[in-house]
């Protein structure tokens, strides 16, 4: 598929043409939901994943940035759906651990785990040395201080790398379809 850019979906109006829409990406959809809940919904539930996501592209419509792409948008409208659907129908995976212990684990909940922590390691090897005082922040659990006397930087520059990170992630995640309101 061509990668066409949310823009091409829009008329001069700023109307969403969602009938082209969804004639070019429903399959996409369709593959996206088949890969992550596999036999675990039933026909009619897929399907209504891929109305909801069509309808959460139109309730968003007013948002939408004109020059990013669609396809990575969908996908992670999509995503978000489909874990909304595992969560609202409890849809489990069990799982038998060592020995006796056994446990139900939460599949939507891997799964955008999985989805964020790639989306961030992603932009953070990006963003290169000032990825690595996000690192030391969030995952080694330093001080800004720490940070800082590590670094050469002061302390402020420090917070404020962090907090430039921090939205540039967040942007991103949402640009993807994760929404962390304000």
């Amino acid at each position: 598929m061509e990668e066409k850019l949310i823009g091409f979906y829009i008329d001069e109006k700023n109307i969403l043409n969602i009938k082209q829409l969804v004639n070019d990406y429903t399959n996409y959809v369709l593959s996206i939901a088949k890969n992550m809940v596999g036999h675990t919904l039933e026909e009619e539930d897929i399907e209504e994943i891929i109305s909801d996501v069509f309808l959460v592209v139109w309730k968003n419509r007013s948002k939408l940035k004109h020059n990013l792409p669609m396809k990575p948008y969908i996908a992670g409208v999509s995503k978000n759906v489909i874990k909304n659907k595992l969560r609202k129908n409890k849809s489990y995976l069990y799982v038998e651990m060592e020995e006796d212990i056994k446990t139900y684990i939460d599949i939507s909940e891997i799964i955008e785990s999985n989805e964020e922590f790639s989306l961030i390691s992603q932009e953070l090897k990006k963003i290169g040395k000032d990825g690595k005082i996000f690192i030391m922040f969030y995952c080694y659990n330093k001080k800004t201080k720490e940070i800082a006397k590590m670094t050469g930087l002061t302390e402020f520059n420090v917070r404020t790398k962090l907090h430039r990170i921090r939205k540039k992630i967040k942007s991103i995640l949402e640009e993807r379809g994760y929404y962390y309101g304000k």
